[in-house]
């Protein structure tokens, strides 16, 4: 005699929940025995092994330094050791000033006294004698500060710069020094007011 349809379906459900069953016995015991087979076919050690020698052309460009090989690209360079001299102390404290040498003299202008205070003078510096003196006025709408400068050996250019205290607003006014007569003339102002330039020197009355 035929079993009933609701029969079958419970004889359906229950073959289904067996296989599950055996599957999940069969996998929880192959999860069991991993850890015998593992270890004979594996190192899995967690001691540190010994690295292979590094080969000549590793150590080659390399530089030790007691702890670790850099790259002589980082390395420190050879060179000469430098004896420091003390200076004559400079007649007033600067910051963000300027300063150029010519031959023996270095001119050292404005500057920042205080926050609220700028020079507007140049001292001259003797290195021949470690002294100061020869100070002189700047002109009156001339930088105080982060000034633009360069030399051709006797006329000082300056350019541009930061005016007054502040740290305010950079001017276009430029400036230059006959270092031989102590006379500044104006220059042609920059189309555009510019601070902290830096001009180079080409020759031949070249600058940039």
């Amino acid at each position: 005699k035929a079993l009933p349809p609701k029969h079958l379906v419970a004889l359906a459900v229950v073959a289904i929940l067996g296989l599950f069953l055996v599957a999940d016995y069969l996998w929880a015991s192959s999860r069991s025995a991993a850890p015998s087979i593992w270890p004979s076919r594996l190192d899995i050690s967690t001691r540190p092994t010994a690295s292979p020698p590094p080969s000549e052309k590793q150590t080659k460009g390399n530089t030790s330094t007691g702890s670790m090989d850099i790259s002589a690209t980082f390395a420190d360079l050879p060179a000469p050791e430098l004896q420091w001299k003390q200076m004559a102390e400079a007649p007033v404290p600067r910051l963000d000033g300027a300063a150029i040498q010519i031959k023996n003299l270095l001119f050292v202008f404005a500057g920042y006294g205080t926050i609220n205070y700028v020079h507007s003078h140049v001292d001259i510096y003797n290195f021949s004698d470690n002294t100061w003196g020869g100070k002189f006025d700047m002109p009156k709408e001339m930088a105080h500060s982060h000034l633009g400068m360069v030399t051709d050996g006797r006329y000082i250019y300056v350019v541009t710069g930061q005016y007054g205290p502040q740290c305010r607003g950079p001017t276009a006014r430029n400036f230059v020094l006959d270092t031989e007569r102590k006379e500044w003339h104006d220059l042609p102002p920059l189309p555009v007011p510019r601070g902290m330039l830096q001009p180079h020197n080409f020759g031949e009355g070249g600058f940039m």
